[in-house]
């Protein structure tokens, strides 16, 4: 029986992200920040991106704020809920 893990995640608002070298560079600072295992950002160019970290618990609301102001862009909200993780399954 094959199982998909379920693990809480957190998701960020972010603006100023324009363009692709943009994301790049927020992906990166991020994905080497201590216990993020997976990070994804949903790209909107001419409003609030959303950056999305798991596990939840790898870093605090004020590391990404602080991360996130240090390359330039805006920090909007924190919001934290569960997810299936990609790609990743557990048997039983």
């Amino acid at each position: 029986m094959t199982r998909t893990t379920i693990r809480r995640v957190s998701t960020f608002g972010v603006s100023g992200l324009t363009c692709p070298d943009c994301l790049v560079l927020l992906m990166e600072r991020v994905r080497h920040l201590h216990g993020v295992r997976e990070v994804t950002v949903d790209l909107e160019p001419a409003g609030e991106s959303s950056l999305t970290i798991a596990p939840a618990e790898a870093v605090s609301a004020e590391e990404i704020r602080a991360l996130v102001d240090e390359i330039g862009f805006d920090y909007i909200a924190r919001r934290s809920h569960r997810r299936p993780l990609r790609g990743q399954d557990v048997r039983s």
